[in-house]
């Protein structure tokens, strides 16, 4: 039978793997702005793992608040619904350019990413439960 440090050693190299493929994900992402710009998006892996509300969420809140030293709701709804209704990530930069004048381009960029990584992340995950 398994022993507690036999459980722990699983564990632990399931953790590994996890950190691995999440790497293989992440240096997959195009780092270029036009390529990551133009890369395909799984929206149907973020809709169905309600990518935009427990990742995407949090982590537009935590920018603003980087950038403008305060919670803005108005303007993370905002940054949320975009995603909601699959908006492109111009469409997104452009408005936050009213309120992070360069910042936006840079702020974008890098949720862009943090989306391709959960989607990627959200469609390998219902690959493995098949």
């Amino acid at each position: 039978s398994l022993t507690e440090e036999d459980a722990a050693a699983a564990a632990a190299a399931d953790a590994a793997d996890a950190k691995r493929r999440d790497r293989a994900i992440a240096e997959a992402i195009p780092t270029d702005q036009k390529a990551l710009f133009a890369a395909p998006v799984d929206w149907a892996s973020i809709e169905k793992h309600d990518v935009v509300r427990t990742k995407l969420r949090p982590w537009v809140a935590k920018k603003i608040v980087e950038y403008l030293g305060e919670e803005e709701p108005t303007l993370i709804d905002y940054v949320a619904s975009c995603l909601m209704r699959r908006a492109k990530p111009e469409e997104i930069r452009r408005e936050l350019a009213l309120v992070l004048d360069d910042d936006a381009l840079v702020v974008v960029v890098k949720l862009w990413r943090v989306l391709l990584f959960h989607a990627a992340k959200a469609g390998s995950e219902r690959e493995g439960a098949r």
